[in-house]
This record gives C-alpha cells, sequence and structure tokens, in this order.
C-alpha cells in the first residue's frame, strides 16, 4: 500500500509502485514528489499476465533486478457463499492467489540465478481464522499463505526469503473498492 511504500522510500530503497489504475495514483505520486523520494509509479493488473510481463520487464530495463516483491494486491468482499457468485469468488482467487503466483514466478528465477531475493506476501488474519460472510476471502488468503509456507521450503538454499504478513482489519480502500461484492440479505437465512 502507500504507505509501505514512501516507508521503503524514506529509507533509501527504489520502490517501484505498481497500481491497476494509475488515475489513483495521485496521492502517492504527490508525496513522493514532494520528499524527492525514490519511488517510480507503474501500471500493473496482476491478473493479467501481459501486464505483469510489461511491468517486469519494465522495471528490470529501468530500475535493475528486483531484490523484493511485496504482494499486496487484492480485493474484497463480505457476502455468505449461499449468495456469493461463482464469478465474484473466482475474481479473488485470481487476485488475490494467482496474482501473486504469478508475480513471484515473474521475479524467481532471477532472484534465484542472483542468489538473492525476498518474497513478501500479504495475506490476512482472516487466511488463518477463516471468518464467516467471507469464504472466498478467506480462503484466497489462507491458499496464499499455504503457498508462501511451501514456497519458503523450496527456494531457502538458493538465498531467497520468503515472508507472509496476516495483517487484521485495516482501513484500506479495500473496502471502497469491494461494496459491489459486499452484500447482506436480512431475509436470507
Amino acid at each position: 500500500n502507500c504507505t509501505t511504500a514512501l516507508h521503503l522510500a524514506r529509507h533509501g530503497h527504489t520502490v517501484v509502485a505498481t497500481m491497476r489504475n494509475l488515475a489513483k495514483a495521485g496521492p502517492l505520486e504527490a508525496a513522493a514528489r514532494a520528499e524527492s523520494l525514490p519511488l517510480v509509479l507503474r501500471e500493473l493488473d496482476v491478473t493479467r499476465q501481459e501486464s505483469i510481463d510489461h511491468a517486469v520487464a519494465a522495471t528490470r530495463e529501468r530500475e535493475g533486478a528486483v531484490d523484493v516483491l511485496v504482494n499486496n494486491a487484492g480485493i474484497g468482499g463480505a457476502t455468505p457463499l449461499e449468495l456469493t457468485p461463482e464469478d465474484e469468488h473466482r475474481a479473488m482467487f485470481e487476485a488475490n492467489y494467482w496474482g501473486a503466483i504469478r508475480m513471484i514466478q515473474a521475479v524467481l528465477p532471477a532472484m534465484r540465478e542472483r542468489g538473492a531475493g525476498c518474497i513478501v506476501n500479504v495475506t490476512s488474519i482472516a487466511g488463518r481464522v477463516a471468518t464467516p460472510n467471507q469464504i472466498a476471502y478467506s480462503a484466497s488468503k489462507h491458499a496464499l499463505a499455504a503457498a508462501s509456507e511451501a514456497l519458503a521450503h523450496e527456494v531457502a538454499a538458493f538465498g531467497i526469503r520468503v515472508a507472509i504478513i496476516e495483517p487484521g482489519v485495516v482501513q484500506t480502500a479495500i473496502f471502497e473498492n469491494s461494496a459491489s461484492a459486499t452484500r447482506y440479505d436480512k431475509t436470507s437465512p
């Protein structure tokens, strides 16, 4: 998120902050410019392989190797399973799980060749303790946490670390962005 990107840039790291919609980048861009921070904004939709390929190639060409990958893209929603359309359930897995997997696969070979790197996957406490009305979200975050744990063992011998961050509820744009996937029917059983 913006806070993490600014924190890392303030501490001397070159940050490539990515987002699906660069039209929403104004506040981050203004903050980075005001402090002359080493922060670059780049468009990236983790649900589209061509977007990943373009963003990773542009980053390697302009900023160099990806030393640390922070996977924090995600979508949410809060609807009982019985009322959750399958396309919304699948969309959460596309963004929350498959998006991170695609990003890892895009940077992992170069990290392995260099013998160094760090992959940080932002899951959720809802992936550890599943919550009612958030089954699709909880399941996608649990899947990413499980993949992260196994991946840590796969890549440790290559000097690559894998970390999982499982925050609780934090007021971010995910709530307004997922409003259309949040529904409660008081007459529903």
